[in-house]
């Protein structure tokens, strides 16, 4: 949901029935003004408002970017990167980079800490090494991950 303060609101609904009353087109002008205010709130929510803490936005996609990951699911899991790094890095090439005798079981976005525009997160990551008398036994890691925000969204860092 964009974020639109009550205040914003308040100030917003004020101004709409004084110059509604004003108005001797009272019609178009609430029309226009309605425009306007849909204009305003679609600017704020495409440029990342949120009334969400970065923290709980961070940790949400940390989340699904795992996910995809634990799917194998390397086209959804390139799009969480950063935009620098996907100018750079072909998606084919960021797959490749997971292939080895690891299976991701599980993982789970444990915590974020933000600054204005970096996060640092910690996910526990259960696998199994694909090795010999290793497969049926399951381990657990933890990973930091930093998120950094670009363009109104919350992305993975990684270094090219």
């Amino acid at each position: 949901m964009p974020f639109v303060s009550t205040l914003d609101r308040e100030v917003l609904a004020s101004f709409f029935r004084f110059t509604a009353a004003r108005s001797q087109r009272g019609r178009a002008s609430r029309g226009l003004l309605s425009l306007l205010f849909g204009v305003l709130v679609a600017g704020c929510a495409s440029t990342g408002f949120s009334s969400k803490p970065a923290e709980e936005i961070v940790l949400s996609r940390a989340q699904a970017r795992w996910d995809a990951l634990v799917a194998r699911d390397w086209a959804t899991a390139y799009k969480f990167m950063v935009p620098a790094y996907r100018a750079i890095v072909p998606q084919e090439r960021y797959g490749n980079q997971f292939q080895g005798p690891v299976k991701w079981e599980s993982a789970k976005a444990s915590s974020a800490k933000c600054e204005e525009k970096r996060c640092s997160v910690q996910v526990e990551v259960a696998f199994r090494a694909l090795l010999p008398r290793q497969a049926r036994h399951v381990s657990s890691t933890y990973v930091e991950e930093i998120w950094v925000l670009e363009e109104g969204q919350w992305f993975k860092f990684e270094p090219v």
